[in-house]
Formats: C-alpha cells, sequence, structure tokens
C-alpha cells in the first residue's frame, strides 16, 4: 500500500497560492528572460510547460468527475455477481439488496463533496491562478480520451481517505502518532528561536494540510509544498472553502467488501473538516501553499537558508533519488536549523517500471544507508527513536496495516 503522494506525473512549477486566511504571496517562478533568441526558446520552454501542467491537471479534473459512473460501475458488479445466486443463495443474504441501494447513496454523497470541489474551480477569480483552469483543461481532456486511465480513480478514492487522515475526528488517533509527535518536537526544538519574527518551517509534501495548520497553531510561519494536483485542488477547497466544521460527509471505505466486520462499518461516514481549517490560523501572513515539484522549487538559489526548520512526513520515500531530497533540505536550511523526519521508507518508484512505459530512476536504500548519508552532508542526529504510525488505516478493518516509522531530529551544523 502505497501512502501519500500519487505519480501524476505533471510537471508542476513553483506557482505560491494564498490561502485566505493569510495574507503574503511570493512566486516561484523565474521570470527574468534573456532578449533575442533566448527569450523565444524559453518562450517556448515556458509554453511547453504550460501546456504539460494543463494537461495533467485536465486528465486528474477528468479522473474526478467520472467518479460517480466508475464508482457505480463496481455496484453493478456486486448486483451482478449476486444475481446469479441460486434462490436458495439468496435467500441467505436477504440485505444484499438494501446494501447495494445504501452503497449507491454513499457514492452520490462522494460524489457531491466532489461536485462542489470542482464548482470553486468554474470561477477563477475565486480560486488559485494554477487551479483556475480545472475544468477547462479536463473539458479539452475528455476530447481526446474517453475513458479514465488505469490508476487514476484509485486516486480518486484516496483523496476520500486522505479527508479521514487529515481532517475527520476518525483520523484523530493517526494524526496523534504522526503529526502530533512532530509538532511536539518542533515547539521544542523551536523555542526561542526566530527573534521578532515566527521560526519559518517548511512542509514538503503537505498533503492536505492539516500538518501545516497545526504548526501554524503553534505560532510558527509556515509554507506547505505540494506536487499532486489531487492533494492541491482537495486542499485548497478545504482550506478556503469551509464554512463550518462537519460541512461534508464522505465514505471513505465503501468501495471495497474486503476484510469488512459488518455492513454498517464498511458504510460509514466522516464528517469533515472535524475543525474549521481557519481555527487553527492564529494570524494572517503566517500560511502559504507552493504547488511544484519539491526538487524543483526548493533547488533555487534565492532559497537558501530561508528556514528555520523542514518537517517531513511520510514523505522521503517519495523520492526518485533520497539523497537529491536531503541535499535540497540542508540547502533550505539555516545553519543551526533543525529537520525534523518522521515516516518508512517505502520507496514509491520502487515498482513503477511495472506500471509505467519507461523505466523511472529510483534509488532505494535502507535506513542505515540513509543515516550515514545525512552525516556526511553535514547533518547532526540530537534525537532518534522508532515509533509506529498508521497511514489511511480503516480502525474497524480486519486488516490493519502499520508503519514503524524512524523518527529524527537532524540539525544542520554549521560549517
Amino acid at each position: 500500500m502505497h501512502h501519500g503522494h500519487s505519480h501524476d506525473g505533471h510537471a508542476c512549477h513553483g506557482h505560491h497560492h494564498e490561502l485566505q486566511t493569510h495574507s503574503n504571496h511570493s512566486h516561484g517562478r523565474r521570470q527574468n528572460l534573456r532578449p533575442g533568441k533566448a527569450t523565444s526558446k524559453a518562450q517556448k520552454d515556458h509554453e511547453r510547460m504550460e501546456l504539460e501542467e494543463r494537461q495533467a491537471l485536465g486528465k486528474i479534473v477528468f479522473a474526478m468527475q467520472q467518479y460517480k459512473s466508475e464508482a457505480e460501475w463496481d455496484v453493478t458488479r456486486w448486483e451482478r455477481n449476486y444475481a446469479q445466486l441460486s434462490q436458495e443463495h439468496k435467500a441467505l443474504l436477504p440485505q444484499q439488496p438494501a446494501k447495494f441501494a445504501a452503497a449507491r447513496n454513499c457514492i452520490h454523497n462522494n460524489f457531491l463533496f466532489i461536485k462542489s470541489l470542482l464548482e470553486v474551480y468554474q470561477d477563477s477569480d475565486d480560486s488559485p491562478s494554477h487551479l483556475s483552469s480545472a475544468n477547462t483543461a479536463a473539458a479539452e481532456h475528455a476530447k481526446r480520451h474517453r475513458q479514465t486511465a488505469p490508476g487514476d480513480m484509485e486516486k480518486v478514492r484516496y483523496v476520500f481517505k486522505n479527508l479521514m487522515r487529515d481532517w475527520s475526528q476518525e483520523g484523530a488517533p493517526e494524526r496523534t502518532q504522526s503529526y502530533g509527535r512532530i509538532c511536539q518536537e518542533a515547539q521544542k526544538q523551536l523555542a526561542g528561536r526566530g527573534g521578532d519574527n515566527p521560526p519559518r518551517v517548511l512542509v514538503p509534501g503537505a498533503g492536505l494540510g492539516r500538518l501545516c495548520l497545526e504548526l501554524t497553531n503553534l505560532g510558527f510561519e509556515v509554507q506547505g509544498n505540494e506536487f499532486s494536483y489531487y492533494m492541491l485542488l482537495t486542499s485548497s477547497f478545504i482550506l478556503n472553502n469551509s464554512q463550518r466544521a462537519q460541512q461534508w460527509t464522505v465514505f471513505p471505505w465503501m468501495h471495497s467488501n474486503c476484510n469488512q466486520k459488518s455492513v454498517a462499518d464498511q458504510l460509514r461516514g466522516v464528517s469533515v473538516p472535524d475543525v474549521h481549517p481557519g481555527d487553527l490560523v492564529q494570524r494572517p501572513g503566517l500560511l502559504s501553499m507552493c504547488a511544484g515539484d519539491f526538487v524543483e522549487v526548493y533547488s533555487e538559489p534565492h532559497q537558501a537558508g530561508s528556514f528555520d526548520c523542514v518537517a517531513t512526513c511520510f514523505f522521503l520515500d517519495t523520492a526518485h533519488n533520497i539523497l537529491h531530497y536531503m541535499q535540497i533540505i540542508k540547502h533550505i536550511l539555516k545553519d543551526g536549523g533543525c529537520w525534523i523526519n518522521l515516516g518508512p521508507l517505502l520507496f514509491h518508484w520502487a515498482d513503477a517500471h511495472t506500471y509505467l512505459p519507461e523505466e523511472e530512476l529510483s534509488v532505494e536504500l535502507c535506513l542505515e544507508e540513509v543515516e550515514a548519508a545525512a552525516k556526511q552532508l553535514g547533518f547532526k542526529t540530537i534525537m532518534r527513536e522508532m515509533v509506529p504510525a498508521a497511514y489511511m488505516t480503516n480502525l474497524r478493518s480486519m486488516l490493519k496495516s502499520s508503519y514503524t516509522c524512524v523518527f529524527w531530529t537532524m540539525v544542520k551544523e554549521a560549517r
């Protein structure tokens, strides 16, 4: 089971957008195009990247639009299998037709959430610039492709599990295991830092933004970074468009019949968000989100020494090359700045050759190798333990997975 971030395969290049809960704004793109021939080449590259991004966004929004018909196809499959049973066997399962009807109702409610989300991006004035073309990009995609790509629908279903993890009461125990530990450690390490300004914290792979807001709630200035359009669309919607706590009910567990103890367990809903996101932001200016690839955005020279802390949670193993991630974390930390990390090493690209046409770079290391490399890069470990942490786990399932995560704080030593 992959945690964290889907491989959207898009090339998003450092768009910063403001959340309505804050007022600072910066931009991740270099605009200084040289005159003459270089301009036309740079312009072409820029236009090509814009087109790639738009196509990637369209593909993902198209998948979200297709959620209802794809999910209902599954229920139809359940019904077909039931219909093939003998009358004797059907009599043993009198509740099945009612279950199918209830499952369709869950799908309907999940789709209401998706529809509300996508409606926000109809009006470009109300949405971040890099997401405002979502619906038109999806319409363009629909002209070229009749069906959702395999795997895309699974990522849409993941969104509901991510909502459970980040923004429901049911996800609270799981959040305590990871976000809770990181927040406590950040408080301990950053006490008294930053002078008049609050310490700056970066959260790469911010997902749906809960860890960012929990850190903001402690008074830090936080920037979240995220690459996946599934996460960007959903987090922007939750953070900027939630009117009240428990505004929506979604049904994250209804898609699978396996390892369910009861129909009620399978079809239970979770209310999101469990708290209004605005209640976690102490004052404007503390929170920003940067859309784009971590390596591309933060390897820029102007990012050097710009953060007091980098907090990585279930993120390191999303790297093609984990050493590159570590170099960039070193680059963006101030001397004496701390890197708080919690997560496993489930390298996301390790099996990419089994489902992508071309092989992707994937450097897979054991923990011992990762820590030795960090030491050589100039990080000093000041805290390290192994801790249990679940990721999008169904607490009522007959199968629960849990990671034994490494949880460390390293300090960038002044050279």
